[in-house]
């Protein structure tokens, strides 16, 4: 190894949470392969779990753009479990726990399995990170190991919508709930350069429906985490960290395929607001000649 090639800057890329608004990172991800950019490290939370895992497996934003109408066919979250929903009121034969979700997770995790078949995190090629969260202590951490098509479900289990999912002995639910970009995840590993994908919703539209307020609260609380998450981060990383913040003025159902048009120009809108600025953060790395 060259000296110049020693002191090149280590490139992280995070997709943080938001569902189907993930989808904007295949603008990024469009932009990193014009660009020649090979990140070293591969950091998803949630909806950006399934991105990472697709970039993590080789996937080329073409090909994730096809894939779409199996990720969003509405059937996969259609199936709901009625004892849940007996269990809530306590009615006779309903069951409510931490094991049980509203909607049942098989056909989900299914195109999980489908996608990613029996590949681990431990073999991909560009070491891949998921976030998720611990449903009994709250903590929040990355899964660098084990089945990625369970770990990608884990990442985005929505509880009580999705289920969560016991892995090495820890009930695991949606990453989002306590790092929607784990920028802090890069930072301990002395990462350089962080290009941060992050998802925001305005808030300035009244909820009509039951769906409209669970979005909105699920919006309010990661876009306050993201904030001061990433004021954390800048304090204590040693160069660069670059976020690219795709803003949403309307909700976006995570089924709403014909909102994809509307997904993929916002993202690639934030993306060229941001390309000078990757591109300086890696090319003026101090070393690089």
């Amino acid at each position: 190894m060259t000296d110049s090639a020693a002191k090149q800057p280590t490139i992280a890329v995070i997709t943080g949470s938001g569902g189907i608004k993930t989808f904007a990172a295949m603008a990024l991800f469009e932009f990193l392969d014009e660009a020649s950019i090979k990140p070293d490290l591969l950091i998803g939370c949630s909806g950006g779990a399934i991105m990472a895992a697709l970039r993590a497996t080789g996937y080329t934003p073409a090909q994730m753009y096809d894939l779409i109408p199996k990720l969003l066919k509405r059937e996969l979250f259609s199936k709901i479990d009625y004892r849940v929903l007996l269990g809530i009121p306590r009615l006779p034969f309903g069951k409510f726990d931490f094991s049980c979700g509203i909607i049942k997770p098989e056909r989900l995790r299914a195109i999980y399995r489908q996608l990613f078949g029996d590949t681990r995190l431990e073999e991909l090629m560009t070491p891949t990170l998921l976030q998720v969260t611990d449903f009994h202590t709250g903590e929040s951490f990355s899964l660098d190991h084990g089945l990625l098509a369970d770990a990608v479900y884990a990442s985005g289990a929505s509880y009580p919508a999705l289920p969560p999912l016991q892995i090495d002995g820890r009930w695991l639910v949606d990453g989002g709930f306590s790092s929607p970009v784990p920028m802090l995840e890069a930072i301990k590993r002395n990462i350089d350069v962080i290009i941060a994908l992050s998802i925001e919703t305005r808030l300035d539209a009244e909820p009509k429906s039951f769906s409209d307020m669970f979005n909105y609260g699920q919006s309010l609380c990661a876009n306050q985490l993201i904030k001061n998450q990433m004021a954390t981060a800048i304090s204590l990383h040693h160069y660069e960290i670059v976020q690219v913040n795709v803003r949403f003025n309307r909700p976006v159902e995570f089924w709403d395929i014909e909102a994809v048009p509307f997904v993929l120009e916002t993202g690639r809108k934030a993306v060229e607001a941001k390309k000078e600025e990757i591109l300086s953060a890696i090319n003026n790395f101090p070393g690089v000649f």
